[in-house]
Formats: C-alpha cells, sequence, structure tokens
C-alpha cells in the first residue's frame, strides 16, 4: 500500500472551477474540500457573496444566522442554478496549441424554509427558525490539453522508470518481486510497479544503476491530457436568530455538510519511429466521500437604521472521509515489430492472461498486451477543515437601497489530516500531507463588496468578490502564475407583499497549472498554464406565508 497512493500527485484544482494545481496528494484534496464557492439565494450571491451584515434572507442561516432575526414572517424560496466551467490549456511543449474545453452542469444551489415571528412587542425577545439546504462547491469541470515532446523526457515513460528505480533504490522491490507480482495477481497489480514492467513500457537496462529506462524514452512523442471530474460539496443547516431589542441580533447554526467527488485522469502518448510500442494510455480513478458536522455563531449589531456591523465565526467541518483508486494501463503494440522477449520462456504463462505472442526465427515477440489494472484501493482518514470568520458592514439610504463590504479570513494553513487507516499510518506520502498543509497553504484575506439600488417593487444589485492566493510562494516559486480569483456579479429583483424573484448571473476568473508528471531533472518536463473561468446564472423564487 506504500505506493498506492502515488497519483495523487495528479489532481489539485483539476476538479473545480477554485482550484487547479500544480500536484496534489492528501494535503491537496484536504485544501479543494475545504474551499466553498459563493453560496445562497440569487439576491446574496449578486451582492458579491457578501451578507455578514445584512439579514431577512434565506441565505443568512448557511452564513451569518443572526440574519434571521431580521424576519417578521416566515417564507419559503428555492434556488436552481446553471454553471458552465471553460478552461483555456496551454502546454509548455514545443509546438503546442492552445486548448479549449468546458463543461456544464445544472443544480439546486439553495432551498429553504424560514419560520419568523411577528414584532408584536420591542422589549422581549423574538427569533426566527430555520432549516435550509445549500451548494457549497461544484466539482464539474473538464481539463485537455496537447503537446509533442523529443529526447529524454518526451515520455512518461521515463516518469515510469525513475518510480521503479527509486522503489528498487529504497529495497522496497526487486526484480523477483515484480515477476510474483504476475504470477499472483494477473493482470490486476498491488502497486504501479507491476503495472509498468508488465506493460511492458520499463525495460531492464542490465547494469543496477539505473536498473531500468523508459521503452520509448528517446521516441518523440505526441502527448494528450484529458481530464473529468464531477461531484459537489453541499450542506444542511439547521438554524436559529433572534433579538431581544432590534438592536443587537444573535443567531447559530448547525451545519451538516456532506461531499461526493469522482474523477477520471487519462494521459495518451504515441511516438513517431517507435522502436516496439505505438503507443499508451494510462487512466487514473479516484472517488472521494465525506460527511462531518460544524458550528457557526453570529451577531449583527444595529445602532440606528443607517449603519449595521455583522460578525460571525464559523468551525472548522470535522470530516470522515473515504476514498477509493485504481489505475488501469492500455499498451498500442506495433504488431510488424511487438515487444521481443527472447526465447519465450514465458510465452505459455502470457498466453494464459490474454497476450498475444508469435515466433518469427527462433525468437518471441509480444504483439498485443491485454489491459493491465491495479487493484481498488478503499481507505478511510479524518479531515479538519480552516476556521472562518466574517466581518462587515452596511450602509442603509432609507428605502432607496445599501452598500455592504465583508472581510473573511480562513485558516487555511490549520488544515488538519489525522487518524488513517493502518495501511496510510505508513505511506510517506501521507506523512508529506501532513507536513506540506504547513509549507504550501497561507490563511487569506478576501473581500466581498455589493449593493442594491431599489426602485419601488424592483431592485438592481451589482458585487464583486475577490479570493486571495491561498498558496505560499514554496508551492509557487514565480509570479507567471496569479491564483487569486475575481468573481463578478449582477442581478435583479422584483418582490411584493407575497413573492418574490431574483435573478443573478455571475463571471468568475483565475489562473492556475498542472504538472501531468515529474522527472528528477527539472528541464525535462513541462508544466500547462490554464486560464480557468466560470458563468454561473441562478433564479430565487421565494414565497411569503
Amino acid at each position: 500500500m506504500k505506493i498506492s497512493f502515488g497519483f495523487f500527485a495528479t489532481f489539485l484544482a483539476l476538479v473545480s472551477f477554485q482550484v487547479v494545481g500544480q500536484d496534489n496528494n492528501y494535503d491537496a484534496l484536504a485544501k479543494m474540500f475545504s474551499t466553498t464557492a459563493p453560496t445562497g439565494t440569487a439576491r446574496f450571491q449578486a451582492l458579491g457573496g457578501n451578507h455578514s451584515a445584512l439579514g431577512a434572507d434565506v441565505s443568512s442561516a448557511s452564513g451569518n444566522p443572526a440574519g434571521l432575526g431580521f424576519y417578521t414572517r416566515s417564507e419559503f424560496s428555492f434556488t436552481p442554478s446553471f454553471q458552465n466551467i471553460s478552461n483555456s490549456s496551454l502546454y509548455g511543449r514545443e509546438n503546442s496549441p492552445t486548448v479549449k474545453s468546458d463543461v456544464n452542469n445544472f443544480n439546486i444551489a439553495n432551498i429553504g424554509v424560514i419560520f419568523g415571528s411577528e414584532p408584536n412587542y420591542r422589549d422581549g425577545w423574538r427569533g426566527s427558525f430555520g432549516i435550509t439546504y445549500s451548494r457549497q462547491n461544484s466539482f464539474y469541470n473538464n481539463v485537455r490539453f496537447t503537446g509533442t515532446g523529443s529526447g529524454y523526457g518526451g515520455s512518461i515513460t521515463d516518469s515510469y522508470a525513475e518510480l521503479v528505480n527509486s522503489q528498487v533504490n529504497a529495497g522496497d522491490i526487486t526484480p523477483k518481486n515484480l515477476d510474483d507480482a504476475f504470477n499472483n495477481a494477473p493482470n490486476n497489480f498491488t502497486g504501479r510497479a507491476g503495472l509498468y514492467y508488465w506493460g511492458y513500457v520499463i525495460n531492464p537496462t542490465g547494469v543496477t544503476n539505473p536498473p531500468f529506462e523508459g521503452a520509448e524514452g528517446n521516441s518523440k512523442t505526441s502527448q494528450v491530457f484529458d481530464f473529468q471530474s464531477t461531484g459537489r460539496s453541499s450542506q444542511w443547516s439547521i438554524s436559529y436568530g433572534g433579538t431581544a431589542n432590534e438592536k443587537f441580533y444573535f443567531g447559530g447554526t448547525l451545519g451538516i455538510p456532506s461531499y461526493r467527488y469522482e474523477s477520471v485522469w487519462n494521459f495518451s502518448e504515441k511516438y513517431s519511429n517507435p522502436v516496439e510500442i505505438n503507443g499508451l494510455t494510462e487512466s487514473r480513478f479516484v472517488t472521494s466521500s465525506g460527511s462531518g458536522i460544524n458550528l457557526t455563531i453570529g451577531t449583527i449589531i444595529k445602532p440606528n437604521d443607517v449603519i449595521r456591523f455583522g460578525f460571525s465565526v464559523a468551525t472548522p467541518t470535522w470530516y470522515d472521509v473515504t476514498e477509493t483508486s485504481s489505475r488501469t494501463l492500455d499498451v498500442d503494440i506495433d504488431p510488424n515489430k511487438g515487444v521481443n522477449i527472447g526465447n519465450g520462456a514465458n510465452a505459455n504463462s502470457l498466453i494464459s492472461r490474454g497476450y498475444q505472442v508469435v515466433r518469427r526465427n527462433n525468437t518471441s515477440f509480444i504483439t498485443r498486451i491485454p489491459k493491465l489494472s491495479t487493484i481498488t484501493y478503499e481507505d478511510s482518514y479524518q479531515l479538519t477543515t480552516p476556521w472562518r470568520l466574517n466581518g462587515g458592514v452596511a450602509l442603509f439610504f432609507k428605502k432607496k437601497g445599501f452598500i455592504s463590504a465583508d472581510v473573511e479570513y480562513i485558516t487555511y494553513n490549520s488544515i488538519k489530516l489525522s487518524n488513517p487507516s493502518e495501511d496510510l499510518s505508513f505511506d510517506n506520502s501521507w506523512l508529506d500531507a501532513v507536513e506540506n498543509v504547513k509549507l504550501f497553504y497561507k490563511n487569506t484575506l478576501n473581500l466581498k463588496v455589493g449593493g442594491e439600488y431599489r426602485m419601488d417593487n424592483i431592485s438592481l444589485r451589482g458585487g464583486i468578490n475577490y479570493q486571495q492566493n491561498p498558496y505560499t510562494s514554496i508551492f509557487d516559486k514565480s509570479n507567471i502564475i496569479n491564483r487569486s480569483q475575481i468573481i463578478y456579479s449582477a442581478g435583479v429583483g422584483y418582490r411584493t407583499n407575497s413573492f418574490y424573484v431574483d435573478v443573478t448571473g455571475m463571471y468568475g476568473t483565475t489562473q492556475q497549472s498542472y504538472t501531468p508528471y515529474r522527472l528528477a531533472d527539472g528541464r525535462d518536463y513541462a508544466s500547462t498554464k490554464i486560464d480557468n473561468n466560470y458563468v454561473r446564472g441562478l433564479v430565487t423564487f421565494g414565497v411569503f406565508f
């Protein structure tokens, strides 16, 4: 099991519009599942997602629950949403084109019911109770890029060889182990070394250092990368907020969050003038799910009808996480050449496992390799997400509208990974991830600004949400990639005494990078720059009762 999760070095934020990264293992997945997008109703998302000092909206339940204290009657609302995520990727290989890809997703952004209380008196306590559902993030994404390479480092098979060589040098495996992997688990291996060895994408060198080399490491390659992911993180909230004097409002929320994530990673190579292999495709599969609990408490201070101040603190979410992982390897053999296996001593064993072997001039050649795979691993651990602190102010202009602003502080370097399963307890990638949280992530200050202008029954809204880059200079050693995110929003609403309809459009943009594989010499592999954009539309329907 010590090598089963090495492939997680491929997934950081190829899974959502918010997170696309260079590396991924447990710490990167933890970062991804700790991140939330602007949430709530169309009205509050049109304001840039800021609502610390605002109230009387279903979104208060998952934001600042003190805002429920402003309700004077009951309400039900429903918010469907549409989202398009697009990526423009440029691989750092020679003659690489810019490749565009996108994915669409319909979902329920928010639904909830608030049971309000009438203000029959000014000097006694009154409060409102709410049950709501909100989508915290969407993990739908599609990333694709292509490129070419030549010479050493031009092939991913070089990275396979370096991986296996490191395990041989560390004494973790021997050639006999690789033979046993084939005999004990035909075509379904416990680790990556057996997969590459019996896929014939690494070749013995005949020397001890290095013992293996990439099968087509010196060929000119044409590479295609394709990544697709689905999933969501969401939360049910049970909330209460109230006031005793219409000046100080207090509230609390019990959050019951959960998430589900699935991804497929495909990397294909084709070789010009190959020695034995025309090409290969490696596929990697991940599923991750978790459920947990958190608490939010908040207050809103209303000294007069012109200004309000709001503060809220959200505890970490304590998740129980279950993950599964596996990979497959398809190798395309040139049938006119084939892979030379000498006298073919194990030809019958290969044939019984789906290999095709032919004999020419007293020499045996493999002309077809069946699809090979690793066993599916299932592991579990606990994830503690960051603290979130919000503070905001709102200025009201009688019945004409308001402007508001929030500052959000997120403690990303307080993410914790704990209580791994027995196998993971001794996995170097797990130990590295615990340390990498403090090395790679920093605490952030996010700014949200918005306003609303009212004209009788119609309201016009707009906002900006700026999210600071959460990565340290150790993770990003250059300023080429701007990982901060800016989200622009605008909306319109129509409200009567019995119902309302709000419509909002949003546009977000950021930059990320991704490295499909790495080699010991940094000059021999390339990264991809990804310009990431998303467009979201929401409509909220609400009725008062």
